[in-house]
């Protein structure tokens, strides 16, 4: 009987191994969300849930837009007490898409000027954890560097770590509708200070910057900002600059919710706070013209240099893309 031709040999070939400890524990590692990851999964849930909404529901930020109207950002009153306020600001309705609430310590202009400068200096460091000074974000915050403001500044970042913001998530209407999804996280994660060197360590949280960074900062100009010296010409800056249209036409009392002016004072008082607001960015160039009508219409037309320079963003152009690395 003859002989079998010998097999030929593999070149190259790879044993076979058998799956260690070690590869079980890597492919676990592989399989486990990161903390960006679980966020940024979030946030895509929420946009895809809103994309599937009506037109006039589809607006996403705590921030003005012509529909969602809440701002956690409130006006200094000349009363002092002796315990800072809380405060849980609510907004949407039983036809909306969800219902957003901002629970917290009362925040107020001051605290949007701090937040603007973290995120400018999160920006310049590429990293939403970083390290600065009392001087620098002072600086950066157009804040005489004194002592007392010093202490404010912390105290701000304090408030800043302490404001949590919720998020509820709907589907259907009336008796059908359902509670899909809720979510819950600060603005600030952590932060520190040496009191020795005045060093100021902060941790942005990343809910708050993949859910509502961007368009909370939409189109914010940080030095033009930094020349407005009234709190409400901020507040109506903040506010236009959130609208795509370069002019606008809204009812006083739905402004003034929007940038949540007292609507309970008297009626001249308000249109006269207005106007005050209104008049310091027709002055600085912002607004070509501004009008309240006989029947409590706000007109305005923003100028052909309303829009952003791109080296006074707060955030850079790549969105953040360094935050995901």
């Amino acid at each position: 009987m003859p002989d079998r031709p010998t097999p030929p040999t593999q070149v190259n070939a790879i044993p076979e191994k058998n799956p260690t400890a070690s590869d079980a524990a890597i492919e676990a590692a592989a399989k486990r969300l990161s903390r960006r990851q679980i966020i940024k999964d979030a946030s895509e849930y929420v946009k895809k849930h809103i994309s599937r909404q009506p037109p006039t529901q589809r607006f996403f930020s705590f921030m003005p837009t012509m529909l969602t109207r809440i701002s956690p950002f409130h006006f200094k009153g000349r009363i002092k007490s002796k315990e800072w306020p809380l405060v849980r600001l609510d907004s949407g309705d039983a036809n909306s898409w969800g219902r957003m609430q901002v629970v917290g310590e009362l925040l107020v202009i001051f605290d949007e000027t701090i937040l603007f400068g973290l995120l400018a200096l999160m920006s310049k460091y590429q990293s939403d954890a970083f390290e600065t000074t009392q001087e620098e974000l002072s600086q950066l915050s157009d804040v005489q560097p004194t002592p007392n403001n010093y202490g404010a500044i912390w105290k701000s970042i304090q408030r800043l770590a302490g404001s949590r913001i919720d998020l509820e998530l709907f589907s259907g209407k009336s008796r059908k509708r359902k509670n899909l999804k809720e979510m819950t996280g600060s603005i600030l994660s952590y932060a520190d200070i040496d009191k020795e060197t005045g060093s100021i360590r902060v941790v942005i949280n990343p809910y708050f910057l993949e859910m509502y960074a961007d368009s909370f900062v939409t189109n914010i100009d940080l030095k033009f900002r930094s020349r407005l010296k009234s709190d409400l010409s901020k507040a109506f800056y903040r506010f236009y600059q959130g609208l795509y249209e370069t002019e606008s036409d809204i009812d006083i009392l739905r402004l003034a919710r929007a940038v949540n002016l007292d609507i309970d004072q008297e009626l001249r008082r308000l249109k006269d706070k207005v106007r005050t607001g209104l008049k310091e960015l027709e002055q600085k160039g912002y607004l070509e013209q501004y009008q309240i009508t006989k029947d409590n219409r706000v007109i305005i037309s923003k100028s052909k240099d309303s829009a952003a320079h791109f080296q006074s963003q707060i955030l850079d152009s790549d969105e953040m893309s360094y935050l995901s690395e």
